[in-house]
């Protein structure tokens, strides 16, 4: 048996395919989906509440009264369509290396990160660029000078 998320639930029982979805998932998934279709049917959630039945018929109940919708209705798309959050570039790489490719194109965080999404790879070998050409040689060159310092003055 393939165990469903609550996505794919609402999917099923959305598009008339109730008989489609295990006991097991009924009953695991039963309070979301009370707390989801209260916001388009608050007094009949309300009722099924107050009954504290078997949640496999709770989960028939709601099964009923999504016969009315063909696919998911819009009051679940808004809460149930975020699935994952972006990616985000800050992941990858330090500030300063993003506050540097910034300054250097001239944009901001929000057009870096459209930017990532859009051209993940180029974007990536940009900054990777960025970091050593800007900030992974700094601290090498420094201490090179400071060896070369320290041996200009024992003679």
């Amino acid at each position: 048996m393939v165990k469903m998320e609550l996505y794919d639930l609402l999917n099923k029982i959305c598009n008339r395919q109730a008989s489609q979805v295990p006991r097991e998932d009924k009953r695991k998934y039963a309070y979301m989906c009370r707390r989801l279709f209260s916001a388009q049917f608050p007094i009949q959630m309300q009722m099924l509440n107050d009954l504290t039945s078997d949640p496999e018929l709770t989960t028939s109940v709601i099964s009923m009264m999504a016969t009315r919708y063909n696919g998911i209705p819009n009051f679940l798309k808004l809460r149930v369509d975020q699935k994952k959050k972006k990616e985000s570039i800050r992941k990858y790489f330090e500030d300063d290396v993003i506050n540097k490719f910034m300054e250097i194109n001239e944009c901001g965080i929000r057009e870096v990160e459209e930017m990532f999404s859009i051209d993940r790879d180029g974007i990536m070998q940009m900054m990777k660029l960025i970091k050593q050409t800007f900030f992974d040689n700094s601290d090498k060159v420094i201490v090179e000078k400071k060896k070369e310092e320290k041996t200009k003055e024992l003679f």
